[in-house]
């Protein structure tokens, strides 16, 4: 919303029983500002690029082609830090699974939900050209699952970033310029989740997630088990501002988003009018508000330039590109052989994930038929080969083990799966 209304009302909608959401990034933006009074340059630096290149006449930032190297689909390498204090905290690989699914859904508009998007807004919905995989390859270049898991003294942590750090109950971040790091916790109070700040520093960067807000199944609790809290987080990480701006009919700095007077609260219907923001009215079911998950169905267009802004060259974000923690290591001790998350231009989606005996393969980008595909387990042992006949398919699984495994094609495309 790039333009300030009068005030004309405002929405505030409770579900009994149940706590509201509680984002916040805002709060702790204010906090380390106030820590670090040198930190307002870095982060106006970033504000101040994302403006030029914003400014540059050109769509391609839009996903559609490239611009300033950008390429049309972005892959993020994920490392998970679960800091548990009890066994209820100690999340399984499918939770972590079943969120990884929903960011790249959310962020790639493959969410079924969208059709719950009113009509008079569901031009809005873009998709943002992002891909999120659990890291293939640690610090030291071994192989990892994506997912760490750390015991801690702690029954829960604040704003202080202590989970951040391993000498005070957490565990240390991985390198910014490689990964995505999110912590998954107990937060104190009713703090769903947290963000760091575009400019900030590397030891603190990412995300941090209420154990009970993550994923869609085990821990997560209604109404917030749909994984949007972690896509509302990240999002604040590629630094997105909620979309009332923080402020009464705030700025968000996003063109294409109604101005809104606060924060929509609960699962709201029909038009919601605030800010003389008429005929429509607010966009309560953008992710960057507080509505629960179940209400969350969009980015817009200017959301995904402002996330993709970043990583165009000298972007805040820009490093992530040459990353290569999303391969997979899939050989033995000194082999050296690699699985490129997305090699010669080849995606492939598996679901469901975890899987129990049949796994659905969709290939996409550069992929062909007639190609060879091979699966790994974690120790690099080939146990499974297939003639690719079709671009979509079905893989039985049933006869393998339970565990970690590498699917790769011989053009160079891969992924990771797990089995049940």
């Amino acid at each position: 919303m790039k333009y300030f209304l009068p005030f004309a009302g405002s929405l505030l909608i409770t579900v009994s029983g149940l706590a509201q959401r509680d984002c916040r990034w805002l709060d702790y933006k204010q906090q380390q500002l106030k820590a670090d009074p040198s930190l307002a340059e870095k982060v106006e630096a970033v504000e101040s690029f994302t403006r030029m290149q914003l400014r540059k006449p050109s769509v391609a930032v839009t996903g559609v082609g490239t611009k300033d190297n950008i390429p049309a689909l972005i892959t993020v390498p994920v490392i998970v830090h679960i800091v548990y204090n009890s066994s209820s905290q100690n999340i399984s690989d499918a939770q972590v699974l079943s969120q990884l699914d929903v960011l790249n859904a959310d962020y790639g508009k493959h969410n079924a939900d969208t059709s719950a998007i009113p009509s008079y807004y569901s031009s809005l919905a873009a998709n943002s050209g992002f891909r999120f995989v659990l890291a293939g390859v640690d610090t030291d270049g071994h192989a990892t699952t994506g997912i760490v898991r750390k015991s801690t003294n702690a029954t829960s942590f604040t704003l202080n970033d202590n989970v951040k750090y391993s000498s005070r109950g957490g565990d240390d971040a991985w390198d910014r310029d490689r990964y995505l790091n999110i912590w998954v916790c107990n937060l104190s109070g009713d703090v769903l989740g947290y963000s760091s700040i575009a400019g900030g520093s590397k030891e603190t960067d990412g995300v941090v997630i209420r154990y009970t807000a993550f994923g869609t199944k085990g821990t997560a609790v209604s109404p917030y088990n749909k994984g949007r809290t972690t896509t509302h987080e990240i999002g604040h990480w590629l630094n997105l501002i909620h979309v009332w701006g923080d402020a009464d009919c705030g700025d968000d700095e996003v063109a294409d988003t109604p101005p809104q007077s606060a924060a929509t609260y609960g699962s709201p219907s029909g038009i919601v009018v605030s800010c003389g923001n008429t005929p429509y009215g607010n966009l309560y079911m953008d992710y960057m508000d507080f509505t629960d998950d179940i209400g969350m169905h969009l980015f817009t267009y200017g959301q995904r330039d402002r996330m993709r802004s970043l990583f165009a060259e000298g972007g805040f974000r820009q490093p992530l590109l040459t990353s290569s923690a999303g391969t997979a290591v899939t050989g033995g001790a000194g082999s050296g052989m690699t699985v490129p998350g997305t090699g010669g231009g080849v995606i492939v989606d598996l679901h469901p994930n975890p899987a129990t005996s049949t796994l659905s393969v969709n290939l996409q980008g550069k992929a062909r038929v007639g190609g060879i595909l091979e699966v790994y387990n974690q120790v690099g042992m080939k146990v499974m080969t297939v003639r690719v006949t079709e671009l979509s398919f079905q893989l039985n699984v049933s006869g393998l083990a339970g565990g970690v495994y590498f699917l790769r094609l011989e053009d160079g495309g891969s992924s990771k799966f797990i089995k049940l």
